[in-house]
Order: structure tokens, then sequence, then C-alpha cells
């Protein structure tokens, strides 16, 4: 996909957020998205399609373009597009995502403790030693953060689990990236992570699982507080 079309199906997606369409309701014509966007109407209806696809539109015969229900029919795939278009997920969607988050890699964890190999274990390794050099130089850990959870979803060798939670670090993205710029919820975390690795290296499931969901369940606590509480956008969004 172009960077042109990205924008424009970003900037489709803004105009409807903006306009505040209600599902099932008639968007505007392909030439009307044309004219606004000073594009041609090839361009609207191959971003029209990939919408069509991520199931956030649909087309009518002889009738138009109309809005799917939001929370219902459209993929979350859908939801890193709005974030690259400057439209800032509610509270809700982020308790959401955090809860999703929680349900699959405390499952994951599980089998990652029995599934791994010599090169999983090297691979969270490498990981967690690379956040402690970047603690100790006071830089941020969020790539290595994102590296280790990763990881110990790779090693339970389910490739449909590790395709929706890398969804979850690409929707997270610009908010993980402020989450750990505080060097205390990143040592937290760290030592967290340490002790997570420990018990799935012994292969002890249950403390893996245990491990993981005290962790991300303290995550989900700061993650609430701080983008429900600072980002007055979200705490707009979330009382309406």
């Amino acid at each position: 996909m172009s960077s042109n079309q990205a924008k424009l199906q970003g900037d489709i997606l803004k105009l409807i957020h903006d306009r505040h369409f209600e599902s099932g309701e008639r968007l505007f014509s392909e030439r009307n998205l044309a004219e606004r966007f000073s594009t041609t109407r090839a361009a609207v209806r191959e971003a029209i399609t990939a919408l069509e696809a991520l199931r956030v539109v649909e087309r009518r015969k002889h009738s138009g373009i109309y809005l799917r229900d939001q929370n219902m029919d459209t993929s979350i795939d859908a939801l890193v597009v709005e974030i690259n278009a400057g439209i800032f997920p509610t509270l809700e969607q982020i308790e959401g995502a955090v809860e999703l988050r929680r349900i699959l890699e405390t499952g994951a964890v599980g089998y990652a403790a029995l599934r791994h190999d010599e090169n999983d274990i090297a691979e969270i390794r490498q990981a967690l030693d690379e956040s402690e050099n970047r603690l100790l130089r006071g830089e941020t850990i969020v790539l290595e953060d994102e590296r280790f959870h990763k990881a110990i979803v790779t090693s339970t060798r389910n490739t449909m689990l590790v395709r929706v939670v890398n969804w979850f670090y690409e929707f997270s993205k610009e908010r993980r990236e402020r989450y750990f710029t505080n060097s205390d919820m990143s040592r937290a975390s760290h030592e967290e992570h340490q002790a997570v690795f420990a018990a799935i290296e012994a292969r002890d499931e249950r403390m893996s699982v245990d491990l993981m969901g005290k962790h991300l369940q303290r995550t989900r606590e700061i993650w609430v507080e701080i983008y429900g509480g600072i980002d007055g956008r979200l705490s707009d969004e979330a009382r309406m």
C-alpha cells in the first residue's frame, strides 16, 4: 500500500469520526469524497475497498456506501489505521485492548513453558539482557519489552496467536512509549519479566501463568490510571 493510499484511508476514517456518523448511516459518495480530498474517484474507490476489507463500511448496490457497526462488525486492524490517522482510542477501547492482551498472554505463557526450546530461551534471555543494559544507561526499554513478550508468544508455536498479539503492539505503540519513559515502571516491569522467565525456563506452567497474570494486571491498572486521567481526550470520550 502506498503512503498516499494509507493517508486517504485515514482521512476517510477521520471524516467519519469527526462527523459522528452512526452505524448503518449512509456516507458520502465516491465523487463527494474525491472532491473533499482533492483526489480521483479511482483512488477513493481503492480506499473504500480497503475499508470494506476491514469491515468498516459496506457498499450497497444502487444505494451507496454505509457505515457498519464499529463495535460488532469492524476488524480490530481498523483501530491501527485510526490511530495512524490521529483518531485517539477511547478509554473503553484501551481497557478492552489491555484486557484482551491479558487473556491472550496469560494463556500463551503456559504453552510457552511447555513448548519452548533452547532457541526460544536464548531469545528471551537476550531481550532481558538488553533491557538490563538499557536500564543501567537510563534508557527506555520499550523495544526490549515488546521483544520479550513477543518471544514468549512465538514460543507457543501458534501463529494465529502471534498475529493477534502483534496487533496489540501496533495499537499501543505510542502509549507504550509514554509508559516506559518512567524509569520506576520500567525497572518494575523488568524485574517481573525476570521472574516470568525463570518460571518458563523451569517449565513451571502454573507459576508462569500466575506471574504473567500479576504482571499484566499491574500494567493494566497503571495504563488506566495514566491514560484515563492525564489524557483529557480519553476521559472526555469515556464519559460521553
